[in-house]
C-alpha cells in the first residue's frame, strides 16, 4: 500500500521491496545530512520515529547545538548517548536495517538471498549521506566550486569549533563577513 500511495514509481520494479527499502535509506540519508548540517539533534531516533518520505517526525525532547559538541545529547533520560548528535547518522542506519528485518517475508526467494538483496538497498545511504553532507557543509562554508581537499577543509574546521565549543550557528555564520581583502582584519572570525 505504501509502494502504490507514496512511490508509485516503485511499481513496476523488480523486486518491489527492495527498491522501497533503496527510497527510503536514500531519502533518509538526505535527512540526517539536513539534520547534522544544522546542528538538529533529535533525541529519540527509536525505529517508530522514523518515516518512510523522509520526514522527521515525534521530535521528542530535541534540541540544536548551541556550543559544538559532537556528543551533545539533548534527551537527558538518553544515559548511554545512544542518539547524540555524532551518532544520528549511524543511528539512521541502525533503524534501516530493522526495516530491512520487517521487509524480509515479502522478498521472493530463499531468505539469505532476499537478506542480501536489501542489504544490497541499503548500501547507497552511505554514499548519500556523504555526498548531501559534504554539499550542505561546502554551502555553508561558501565553497563555490568542489575541490579534492574540500572534506578535509571541513574536518578541521569542525574539529577547531569542538575544541572551542563555538556556537554551532553563529560560528557559520561569522564566516560570511570575511574579508578576502589583502590585509583585511578577521580577528573577529
Amino acid at each position: 500500500a505504501s509502494i502504490a500511495r507514496y512511490f508509485p514509481a516503485l511499481q513496476g520494479a523488480a523486486e518491489p521491496a527492495a527498491a522501497l527499502l533503496q527510497e527510503v535509506a536514500l531519502r533518509t540519508a538526505r535527512l540526517m545530512a539536513q539534520w547534522q548540517a544544522v546542528g538538529f539533534c533529535h533525541g529519540v531516533m527509536n525505529t517508530d520515529n522514523m518515516s518512510l518520505l523522509g520526514l522527521t517526525i515525534d521530535y521528542g525532547p530535541f534540541g540544536f547545538l548551541d556550543g559544538f559538541d559532537p556528543g551533545h545529547i539533548c534527551n537527558h533520560s538518553d544515559d548511554q548517548g545512544r542518539y547524540a548528535y555524532a551518532r544520528q547518522p549511524g543511528v539512521a542506519f541502525w533503524n534501516l536495517h530493522a526495516l530491512a528485518q520487517a521487509l524480509l517475508p515479502v522478498v521472493d526467494g530463499p531468505p539469505a538471498a532476499a537478506s542480501e538483496l536489501l542489504l544490497a538497498a541499503l548500501e547507497p545511504y552511505k554514499s548519500e549521506y556523504a555526498g548531501a553532507m559534504l554539499g550542505a557543509l561546502r554551502a555553508k562554508l561558501g565553497l563555490r566550486s568542489a575541490h579534492d581537499a574540500d572534506q578535509a577543509l571541513i574536518d578541521d574546521w569542525l574539529q577547531l569549533m569542538a575544541a572551542d565549543r563555538a556556537d554551532f550557528t553563529i560560528a557559520f555564520r561569522r564566516l560570511a563577513t570575511f574579508d578576502s581583502r589583502p590585509g583585511a582584519d578577521n580577528a573577529p572570525i
